[in-house]
């Protein structure tokens, strides 16, 4: 018990320190290690259901190596087998392991580059969206070659789930529902009902998955046990290997929201800890991650069996608050390192 509450302080601390500052109007965390549940809590004002905005994306990019295992697509193919509005110069040479690792060249969010226009939404016909959003993507064009690059696309994480849909007859949601969110019993899980019209046609597979904390850890969970959970095999070994593996040569570095040009790690559908690439924080070797604006953030590391999900509302939603999203990575792996990770595995909270 001592282990836990060592923990639990810390994480209390580091995020009731953030909320007294008026960083945050409070916290919710939940930490599981070798499938038991370590550390649980709540500062101030957190809701328990969680706007995972962007770590969405990570649930997507298990449903895309699920239909590679099954031998429906490969990470090598061309976007253009699936959506021939891609089969034009320059979009032929977009790989779906392109649009997976933010290197397709399609329009990146727009407040990465507020100085560019990328906002293909505001382009969307909402009397023809279906037949619209697509060409609104390419009208704006391709801002490098595909591979070159890294620039955050939540524009290339919908093209995906058309292509989900594509080659299951069914939308991307309603599969991720079925083999991802019902086999981790994430069962209070959904999607987001109040956005705007024309995501009722658009896939919300780049954002919009409203999950109670507990119920993301256990999609964590899952990823920290080699893709399976409680005894069913949700996703395969090599697959978890190709999320944790960074995919990136050294030379491509992240210029959005006025980055500077850092290292990037991405694996196959996420970020991937990549050791003094981002020295400001720390944790383990080949950590995989989201982080999502609502603010949240989901952690993985296998070797720890470590799976930890945190909701940390900002005071001040026009800036990001990294001490609250990162910097609790930090504190929370420092707790784990310093005790020895066995002693975690009876306790329970």
């Amino acid at each position: 018990m001592e282990s836990k509450n060592k923990l639990d302080r810390a994480m209390q601390l580091h995020l009731q320190t953030l909320t007294d500052n008026k960083r945050l109007h409070g916290a919710r965390y939940r930490v599981a290690l070798c499938c038991n549940i370590v550390a649980d809590g709540v500062v101030g004002i957190a809701e328990s259901f969680v706007d995972t905005q962007s770590v969405t994306k990570l649930f997507t990019a298990v449903a895309i190596l699920q239909l590679q295992e099954k031998g429906i697509l490969s990470l090598q193919a061309s976007v253009a087998d699936f959506l021939p509005k891609f089969r034009k110069s320059p979009f032929s040479k977009i790989t779906i392991l392109h649009l997976l690792t933010h290197t397709s060249g399609l329009a990146a969010l727009q407040d990465a580059f507020p100085e560019r226009k990328l906002d293909w939404e505001a382009h969307v016909n909402p009397a023809d969206i279906k037949g619209t959003w697509i060409p609104a993507i390419l009208e704006k064009g391709l801002f490098f070659e595909p591979g070159t690059k890294w620039e955050y696309s939540k524009a290339g994480f919908c093209v995906l789930g058309e292509i989900i849909q594509r080659v299951t007859g069914c939308k991307a949601e309603e599969y991720m529902r079925k083999h991802i969110l019902l086999p981790c019993e994430m069962t209070n899980s959904h999607w987001n009902q109040n956005m705007d019209l024309i995501w009722e046609e658009i896939p919300k597979t780049a954002w919009g998955l409203l999950t109670p904390l507990e119920e993301l850890v256990q999609f964590g969970i899952m990823l920290a046990e080699s893709g399976v959970y409680k005894g069913k095999r949700v996703l395969s070994e090599k697959s978890i290997e190709l999320l944790e593996t960074n995919c990136l040569s050294p030379n491509i570095r992240d210029y959005c929201w006025d980055h500077s040009g850092k290292p990037v790690g991405y694996g196959a559908g996420c970020p991937v800890y990549v050791p003094g690439y981002e020295p400001q924080w720390t944790v383990g070797e080949r950590t995989i991650y989201h982080e999502g604006a609502g603010a949240c953030m989901l952690l993985i590391n296998r070797k720890e069996r470590l799976a930890a999900a945190w909701n940390t509302p900002f005071t001040d939603k026009s800036s990001w608050c990294e001490e609250a999203v990162k910097g609790t990575a930090s504190v929370l792996w420092k707790n784990i390192c310093d005790n020895d990770s066995e002693s975690f595995k009876t306790i329970r909270v």
